[in-house]
């Protein structure tokens, strides 16, 4: 029986699916074969101990030896015999945290790692462990506490300055991490490493073309970096230049930190073909997006078969389950193939279609000849999976929404001509129409400008709200507010420094109402804003929208200047990236010629 341990049931421990990975910790210096030196831990146990930890000191050597040789189960069993002889070690707590942490139990190895901090906080080794397991699992501020600790207790290693400078990064503290950095790299010039940092630091805030130059100078230290090939990858597809990526990917494959840094990889490469136009290669390659390695991959437990979108003819006659994954404007996105679908199951079969619950009104007025159900989010052994428990019953395959664009859109001929494929509720249409003209006699546009969710990586794809300024003051045009979420500092700017009124719909809500979304949108004269679930359902209602990029190289343009997915719509960006003064100028200028056709 452990004493002053952390209760640990080792079977369930191992039999359990690794845990979810909430954030990516891109570029955190990894934990290596040699992820913790024993015999330099030996120095921190007193001389008079040594002797008595002879045997667990032993057992652990031989559970970090079969872990560097990927023998993680037989390591954690040793590990865990080593903490029940002495748990009152701090070794023993650190290597069974690391062990935890190799089977993907991050939560279970961080309360490993704090028993070892409690134990012995001057080991600058386990504030490493702690930032790692805190950053992966999006606790930010926590993981910056721990790795500036490890930086003062270290001050000659830069594997603290490197993940101190990423989660900095992450929390978009861009200059500190900068300033960090800069006195690092001048007295380590050396160091890829940490010129690879730097230049992610600086890509995320926005510069990839100035980030491109220290991606290259470690690569000209190291020519083989895995990490620094896919940041330049990430950087030729932000500047427009798809094809230029690819064979950084290539090079980035060969060099992968783990598991799950290769998986995200190749999600990446299947992106950039997507970019590139090389569609059908594309999505066979994007089936990297569900392995469970990928940090951001939607995981699924479905009790039958999964269809994998390659031939048509194997689900004729069949029932299958059409499973909604990604983000809510995916699933809109995505739903672009329902009809085929349709067709190619035939009516002797049935469609089953699992989307988010507040898609379910719109979704089953639109395909009716489908049974409509919502997807659960169940979490099991500490990992999110999605769940149809409703529509499983019968049925001979699933599928996720993306996989059967391998059969069904191969090419930009394959894809719809006429426009929309979603249904708006004609009583909620008739109700905006008749709302909207009470906000006056101009041109009707709904606007927004930004996601939900706007971290220190996503904020880079949306401009600033002072960007529309030439858009807003439009002659002859009513805006309308589309955008959830906070808006009233943005509303505020627009009618004080701007002069202009976004008129503000009534009996909606913006982010829960999906169906009186798709009505409103659909009821505008034009949308304008990023892709997002607002802008996706007003074009997927064959309203007209005007799409908002802050680069070329979108992949959902499949290589081309539009979205195919909607041949209604429009889609302006500039030159390389964030090139808003040139879109926006774009988009007023267009603006003006369509308001002064307009006869409210």
């Amino acid at each position: 029986m452990m004493q002053n341990a952390p209760a640990l049931d080792l079977d369930a421990e191992l039999s359990a699916d690794a845990e979810i990975v909430r954030n990516e910790a891109r570029d955190a210096v990894p934990l290596g074969r040699e992820a913790l030196k024993v015999d330099a831990q030996l120095v921190r146990i007193p001389e008079s101990k040594r002797r008595q930890y002879q045997k667990v000191v032993a057992q652990a050597k031989r559970a970090l030896k079969l872990s560097a040789e990927n023998a993680h189960s037989d390591a954690a069993r040793i590990a865990f015999k080593a903490v029940q002889l002495a748990p009152d070690l701090a070794l023993t707590n650190h290597v069974m945290g690391l062990m935890l942490y190799r089977l993907g139990r991050l939560s279970r190895a961080l309360d490993f790692f704090q028993r070892a901090w409690e134990l012995d906080p001057n080991d600058a080794e386990i504030y490493q462990k702690l930032g790692l397991v805190a950053w992966k699992l999006d606790m930010l501020e926590a993981a910056e506490k721990f790795y500036r600790i490890e930086c003062r207790l270290a001050p000659d290693k830069t594997d603290g300055i490197i993940n101190l400078a990423g989660v900095l990064r992450d929390q978009g503290k861009f200059e500190e991490a900068i300033e960090i950095l800069r006195t690092a790299i001048y007295a380590n010039q050396e160091s890829y490493e940490l010129w690879n940092s730097m230049g992610t630091v600086i890509n995320d805030s926005g510069k990839p073309e100035e980030a491109s130059t220290f991606y290259l100078e470690a690569l000209r230290l190291k020519p083989e970096y895995g990490r620094a090939h896919n940041n330049m990858a990430n950087v030729y597809e932000l500047l427009g230049e798809p094809e230029k990526a690819l064979p950084h990917y290539e090079e980035a494959l060969k060099d992968p930190a783990d598991e799950m840094e290769e998986a995200t990889m190749r999600h990446g490469r299947s992106m950039v073909l997507l970019a590139a136009g090389r569609i059908a290669e594309g999505w066979a390659a994007n089936e990297a997006r569900l392995d469970p390695n990928r940090a951001q991959a939607t995981l699924f437990s479905m009790k039958m078969p999964m269809w994998d979108g390659v031939d048509p003819g194997e689900i004729r006659g069949k029932t299958v389950v059409l499973v909604g994954e990604q983000g809510l404007g995916d699933e809109v996105l995505f739903m672009n193939i329902v009809k085929d679908m349709l067709e190619a199951i035939g009516p002797d079969g049935q469609l089953r279609i699992a989307c988010e619950y507040r898609l379910m009104p719109i979704v089953g007025r639109s395909f009716p000849e489908a049974v409509v159900g919502n997807h659960l989010s169940a979490t099991i052994e500490g990992r999110e999976i999605r769940t149809t428990p409703k529509l499983d019953a019968g049925a001979d395959f699933w599928t996720p929404m993306a996989t059967p664009l391998r059969a069904f859109r191969p090419t930009l001929d394959s894809f719809p001509k006429e426009p929309g494929f979603l249904k708006a509720s004609p009583e909620y249409l008739d109700q905006f129409k008749a709302q909207l003209d009470t906000f006056g006699n101009g041109l009707k546009v709904g606007i927004l400008w930004k996601s939900l969710r706007m971290d220190a990586q996503r904020s880079k794809f949306f401009s600033a709200f002072d960007a529309w300024e030439g858009v807003l003051k439009t002659p002859g045009v009513d805006f309308v507010n589309l955008q959830y979420g906070q808006v009233e500092d943005e509303l505020a700017l627009a009618r004080e420094r701007f002069g202009v009124d976004i008129h503000q719909p009534r009996d909606i809500d913006l982010k829960m109402d999906l169906d009186k979304v798709a009505a409103l949108a659909a009821s505008c004269d034009l949308v304008l804003g990023p892709m997002n679930a607002t802008s996706n359902l007003a074009a997927a209602c064959g309203g007209k929208v005007w799409f908002i990029h802050a680069r070329s190289s979108t992949w959902t343009l499949l290589g081309s200047d539009r979205q195919h997915w909607y041949p209604q719509t429009r889609s302006f960006f500039g030159n390389g990236f964030q090139d808003w003064d040139n879109t926006f100028t774009r988009i007023a200028c267009e603006l003006a010629s369509l308001a002064s056709g307009h006869n409210g």
